[in-house]
């Protein structure tokens, strides 16, 4: 199997989920997705008051609405072929198809931490199907830290 990374900013959080990494299965995939690391943190100075940043990862049940910019999946190990997941990062509209109660993963930390999250066997992965549109979405949500927030994927397929 493959292991591909994807970078994802939000500017500026609100007190709305926003996307920051959206992970979803192209037409025909053959591969299912499966989300081995996640690394959380921020990319300016803190608020004057300490504060929170929430983060979940949620399954989605299609693309929707979702716009952003397109991004490739980096191969970890260059000699791998390219992913046949498809990456949305900076999402500017939020996907319609967010799955209802399906909340993976649920962070809160300070603004002033980062976090790293890795599945220790392959079991506790967050598996998506090879079912076209379906996938996770990294997601960011505070009301008063309204400055960068970056959140990465790690996945294999």
């Amino acid at each position: 199997m493959a292991y591909y990374f994807v970078p994802g900013t939000v500017t500026p959080v609100s007190n709305a989920f926003k996307t920051n990494a959206q992970l979803s299965n192209t037409s025909g995939a053959t591969k299912r997705g499966k989300v081995c690391e996640v690394n959380l943190g921020t990319a300016a100075n803190p608020n004057a008051t300490d504060t929170y940043i929430e983060w979940d990862i949620s399954r989605i049940s299609g693309t929707g609405s979702a716009a952003g910019t397109t991004f490739t999946p980096d191969a970890i190990d260059p000699a791998d072929g390219a992913a046949v997941t498809l990456a949305l990062i900076n999402a500017t509209t939020e996907s319609s198809l967010v799955t209802a109660n399906s909340n993976l993963k649920h962070w809160g930390m300070n603004q002033r931490n980062s976090l790293r999250w890795v599945a220790q066997q392959e079991s506790q992965m967050l598996v998506f199907p090879n079912t076209t549109g379906n996938g996770l979405v990294l997601r960011a949500t505070s009301s008063t830290f309204t400055s960068c927030s970056i959140g990465t994927l790690d996945f294999m397929e």
